[in-house]
């Protein structure tokens, strides 16, 4: 039997792997640009999994290719940005799915923030705003400072405004006309000041399991670019107790009943504020991070859910090992990748640092304020996620870019 992968995060494919061939079924990815995996492609055996190259914005055409798989047995949309397309797709072929009423929403910030504020798990609704200057003012004046003004379908942190002051303000509204938008409209929303973390976690029919909380460390206000994450973090019993009632109370606010997700959040002085839901596994690496701190392929989770069962990590027995740290490495200035320097002294440094590239010699590197502008990662462990981060932090700041001019 087989598996679709309907695109991917950069990470994971070889845990997938070993997921689905301990559930008897094989992979096969739909991609559209398979340099985009060439570091995990590179590890893994052509007789790992298929690839099949095609446009994977044209639902059409995949649902051709998934006509030609005689013996398919379900669907993995791990990313947000396939994630209509793939509710649409499996929907269409009877697999198992989180539903397009549901994706819908994930997909929709407003819709997000609206439907926690009337359950009481938000203290503000968002509004809708169309992208033009005078529509992000009047709804700006209308909340007040600070205030966040974000692609109502936006990813990886791009088309995101902190705005504190008028001057700020008055730079969003310009710069809202030319920014490229994943949504069909703008979305304006208070600012919850607070670190941030994430809950990651498994379901299955409206019973939430709370996995661990990583914590994302950012950039300086107001551009606020993820520099680092860490997991686990560890929170006092009763906190820890709290915080999983009140995921389970947000997931199912948002209709999310069943699978892996990934919910960003503010740690405000009045408690908790949702970020961002994503009805998927963590990205970059921290998927990794989780299997090894937890000593169990997480992933198991992700492809029990694509095949409409139970997934097991629900119940199984969970011990936290060691914490993990990752570092995003950002070149200072715009340019053409030719490489990095420095990645051989990573073994000098405590932790066992890993490096895990996610652009090639050659790209153009041009949008810095986010996550686009990320070359690699550096991974590292620690007897806690705080220790794992601090190797993490040091070993990264060995690495330099060796950057080119544009053309």
């Amino acid at each position: 039997m087989t598996i679709v992968l309907l695109e991917a995060l950069t990470f994971g494919l070889a845990r997938l792997r070993d997921a689905a061939a301990e559930a008897g079924h094989r992979l096969c990815l739909l991609t559209g640009n398979r340099s985009a995996y060439s570091y995990e492609l590179g590890r893994l055996r052509p007789e790992d999994l298929d690839v099949v190259d095609v446009d994977t914005t044209d639902v059409r055409a995949c649902a051709a290719v998934l006509e030609r798989i005689p013996d398919l047995a379900g669907l993995v949309n791990s990313t947000d940005t396939w994630m209509l397309p793939g509710a649409e797709l499996a929907g269409r072929f009877g697999l198992a799915t989180l539903g397009l009423d549901v994706a819908r929403v994930l997909r929709d910030k407003a819709e997000v923030r609206t439907l926690l504020h009337r359950a009481g798990l938000s203290r503000a609704g968002a509004t809708r705003v169309k992208a033009t200057p005078e529509a992000v003012i009047e709804a700006v004046s209308a909340i007040g400072y600070p205030v966040i003004v974000k692609d109502s379908a936006g990813t990886s942190s791009r088309a995101v405004w902190l705005i504190r002051d008028d001057d700020e303000r008055d730079r969003a509204a310009r710069e809202v006309t030319e920014a490229t938008l994943m949504g069909a409209h703008l979305v304006t929303e208070p600012y919850f000041p607070g670190p941030v973390y994430s809950a990651e976690t498994v379901g299955w029919q409206g019973r939430t399991r709370l996995l661990g909380v990583g914590v994302h460390i950012h950039t300086p206000e107001p551009v606020r670019r993820e520099e680092a994450v860490a997991f686990p973090v560890t929170f006092p019993k009763g906190e820890s107790d709290r915080l999983e009632t009140w995921i389970g109370e947000v997931l199912d606010a948002v209709g999310f009943s069943s699978g892996v997700a990934h919910t960003e959040f503010a740690q405000t002085p009045d408690g908790p504020e949702v970020v961002e839901i994503n009805g998927r596994i963590a990205g970059a690496v921290i998927g990794e991070m989780m299997c090894r701190s937890l000593r169990v392929n997480v992933y198991a989770a992700v492809i029990d859910a694509a095949l409409g069962r139970r997934p097991r990590l629900l119940d199984a027995p969970l011990t936290s090992g060691r914490g993990y740290g990752m570092t995003f490495l950002h070149p200072p200035a715009s340019g053409r990748l030719a490489g990095w320097r420095g990645t051989e002294r990573l073994p000098l440094f405590p932790g066992s640092p890993e490096f895990f590239p996610t652009a090639q010699a050659g790209d153009r590197i041009v949008h810095l304020a986010d996550q686009r502008g990320c070359t690699a990662l550096v991974m590292a462990g620690g007897a806690t996620a705080e220790l794992g981060l601090y190797n993490s932090l040091a070993a990264a700041g060995t690495v330099t870019h060796d950057m080119r001019p544009l053309d």
